[in-house]
């Protein structure tokens, strides 16, 4: 055995040694395609050695060391896609943690976009309904100072037309007043005149002028009695003309007071007063005639 240690020493060693070189290969590449990378093919060359077969120990001492076998090429090999490089389960791991925080952190910055834009949104909407508001306000305002001013103007003309029916009424109310104490004032003037002509006589000469006349125009009628007495209105325009008869209470038939009215008309134009303040235009004459 120990013969066959040392014969095959070489061979066992660099075989050892291919697999550790692939072994790092294999690492190397898998730190260095840690991303998602194509899968890269690896060529690997090789050779086999037999081993010769079993000899005794003292045949094997005799003999020379045999030549090391060269290596044999390994044919070419058709284009084969490489096997994919599997990756550690703490690296793919490692890798979707790392890829789920990316994606997290570009939802997060997204959101906080969708964010800034809706709060941008919505102060330009609070910025319109502001604007708005302030337009409708303004709006009201000038609505309720127009219609305070109409109210207003028109207080103000009711006010203006109330004085002016007031102060017509007022002059109205005076010139009735100023009327009729005029009125009264003339009435008061005609008694007061009426009274002095009254005093003098004039009236009392008139009114007996009056009877005389219309007595000497009667034609007396037969059925006419002693103690005969009738009141007469009579109405006379300027200058004595007898306008209209009518008789009051009279104790005479209907010959007599027919007889009496034509007296009256036959009278016309009756005599003037010897004063003219006397002059009456209505008249209320008691005829009794004498016997």
């Amino acid at each position: 055995m120990p013969g066959f240690f040392q014969e095959h020493l070489r061979p066992l060693a660099g075989s050892a040694g291919l697999h550790v070189a692939l072994l790092a290969l294999l690492a190397g590449a898998a730190l260095h395609w840690r991303s998602d990378q194509p899968p890269v093919e690896l060529a690997i060359e090789g050779f086999v050695t037999e081993l010769p077969p079993e000899r005794p120990a003292a045949q094997s001492r005799a003999a020379p060391p045999a030549p090391a076998p060269k290596p044999i090429e390994a044919p070419p090999r058709p284009d084969v896609p490489a096997e994919p490089v599997v990756e550690p389960p703490q690296q793919r791991r490692a890798e979707e943690a790392a890829a789920a925080e990316r994606a997290a952190q570009a939802e997060r910055e997204q959101r906080r976009i969708d964010e800034q834009a809706a709060q941008q949104r919505e102060a330009k909407r609070a910025q319109e309904l502001a604007a708005q508001q302030a337009r409708e306000q303004a709006a009201a305002e000038t609505k309720r100072k127009a219609t305070e001013d109409e109210a207003r103007k028109k207080a103000e003309a009711a006010e203006s037309r109330r004085q002016a029916e007031a102060q017509a009424q007022a002059e109205r109310e005076a010139a009735v007043r100023a009327e009729r104490e005029s009125d009264l004032a003339r009435l008061l003037a005609a008694e007061e005149e009426a009274a002095a002509v009254a005093r003098s006589g004039v009236v009392d000469e008139y009114r007996l002028l009056l009877e005389q006349t219309i007595q000497r125009n009667w034609i007396r009628p037969p059925s006419a009695r002693a103690g005969l007495e009738c009141t007469l209105y009579v109405t006379q325009a300027p200058g004595g003309t007898v306008v209209d008869v009518r008789l009051g209470t009279c104790n005479g038939d209907t010959a007599v007071r027919e007889s009496i009215t034509n007296a009256v008309f036959r009278a016309s134009p009756l005599p003037s007063p010897r004063d003219a303040r006397a002059f009456q235009r209505r008249l209320e004459i008691v005829f009794k005639p004498t016997e």
